[in-house]
Parts: C-alpha cells; structure tokens; sequence
C-alpha cells in the first residue's frame, strides 16, 4: 500500500551546478530573464517502504500551485521497509518558469501524493527573480541564526567561516574579534561573499556578494549590540557582552549587493 510508503528525501536541482561544485542545492535555473526555460536539472528521492513496484510520477508546481511539468509515469520497485531505495531522474526537456517564487515537487505513487519538497528558483540574469531571491533571503535569514562568509584572503585564498549575525532588513552585521567569532580580514575587504542557507531545508538558497562597513558610529554600534544580546547564542556574561564588544570587538555591516 502506498499508505506504506515514506518519502525520506527529495530534492530538484540543477545538473550543471552539482556537477561543478557536488552540491545539490533545490533549485532550478533559468538564465534569462523570465519567463525562461531551465536548464537541465536531476531529481533524486528517497523511498522507504513496502515491497513491491509503485507507479510513479514526478511532478513541479508553481507558486500559485499549478502543475507545470511532469515526467511520464514509471515504475519504481521497493525492496521493502528495511531498506532505502535511491532514484534518480533526468530532466533534459526544458520547463518554461514565469514565477520567480518558490516551486514545489510533487512525488506521487500509484496516483497518491507523498511527497511535497521546495524548490527554489535560480536565475541570476533576471531581474524579476532577484526580487524574489532577495524576499527568500530575507525570510532565510528571520528563521536562521547563522550564514557562511567566504572572505578573501591574501595571495587570493579564500576563508570561509560561519557567523552568527544580528539582521536589519536585509543587511547583517556581524561582531567579531576578542573571544567572539573569528572572521580573518572580513573588516580589510571591501566585499565578501554571504551564502544564506534554508534552515528549513538545510540548502543554500542565494550566495550574495556584500559589501563590508566598519561601524564607527556608537549609536549605531549600540543599538545592534543590544540587538545582538538577544539573538547570540551561550551568551555567558548576559549584559556585561556590551562592554566586552565595544572594548575588545569589531562591528561589521553587510549590505547583499544582489
């Protein structure tokens, strides 16, 4: 019975970008401006279940639900609820996307649904979709406590280190230095890289190049270390962390330049 049946993971990605960096990030890409059509991209899953052979039909939604693709039926064949079953598909037959926001697949067996996983748009030449991936970033980063700075270093080698922030808007300031996060150089560059990830899916939805800014005003150093007392995680010395970081720290903003 496909009642049996458990999706354990699933994701839609795209095709050139796993096989140039090995990650598979949800996401379809589009490079031109919408609507375009994607790019080659694979859609891998993860039954466990009853055994036996389920018809089996993978399907993309829009964000307004509408179907706008699905593969031809297949059968896929469970070897039985002590083992996980790996498939993998191929979609060479390009999908024309007109909505910027989040996708979703659909997973069905023997004409059930099972499964519903998000999948994001990536399309860096076109304007449309960069005001949604800039609304996706900024939810990102409410739901998570952490993003990932890549920042240049010397002889062109590149440092990347997570980093606890305070958020303000869609900018991030980061407090480094002392016994607080060590970001190597992240206040001698002009521009890092901030890559934002799902916390609900554990994936990078958008690397964003940002600009870096030192504060130097104490208003404004201030108001987002009181901010930061809030979201900073085994804050041991509680109120005294203000005048730890305005005497041992450096205050850095980052404005996402995408």
């Amino acid at each position: 019975m496909v009642q049996a049946v458990k999706v354990l993971s699933a994701v839609a990605f795209d095709a050139a970008h796993f096989d140039e960096t090995g990650r598979a990030d949800p996401a379809v890409r589009v490079l031109a401006e919408l609507p375009a059509q994607t790019e080659p991209f694979r859609v891998n899953r993860v039954y466990k279940g009853a055994h036996g052979r389920y018809e089996e039909v993978v399907a993309l939604a829009d964000p307004s639900g509408t179907v706008i693709w699905e593969s031809d039926p297949r059968l896929v064949q469970l070897r039985g609820e002590m083992y996980e079953d790996l498939f993998r598909l191929e979609v060479d037959t390009p999908v024309t996307i007109t909505d910027a926001g989040e996708h979703t697949l659909l997973l069905y067996l023997d004409g059930q649904l099972v499964g519903r996983v998000p999948v994001f748009v990536d399309a860096p030449r076109s304007l449309v979709a960069s005001g949604a991936t800039m609304d996706a970033v900024e939810t990102a980063l409410k739901k998570g406590s952490i993003v990932w700075l890549n920042i240049p270093q010397p002889k062109g080698a590149v440092a990347q280190r997570p980093a606890w922030y305070v958020q303000d808007g869609r900018t991030l300031y980061v407090i480094k230095g002392g016994s607080e996060q060590e970001l190597p150089g992240l206040e001698d560059n002009d521009e890092v890289t901030v890559v934002v990830k799902s916390k609900d899916v554990t994936a990078t939805i958008a690397e964003l190049p940002a600009g870096v800014r030192v504060v130097t005003d104490d208003e404004e150093f201030e108001r987002i270390a009181t901010l930061g007392m809030g979201t900073r995680l085994n804050l041991l010395d509680g109120q005294d962390a203000l005048e730890r970081w305005r005497r041992e720290c450096v205050m850095v903003h980052l404005t996402p330049l995408g």
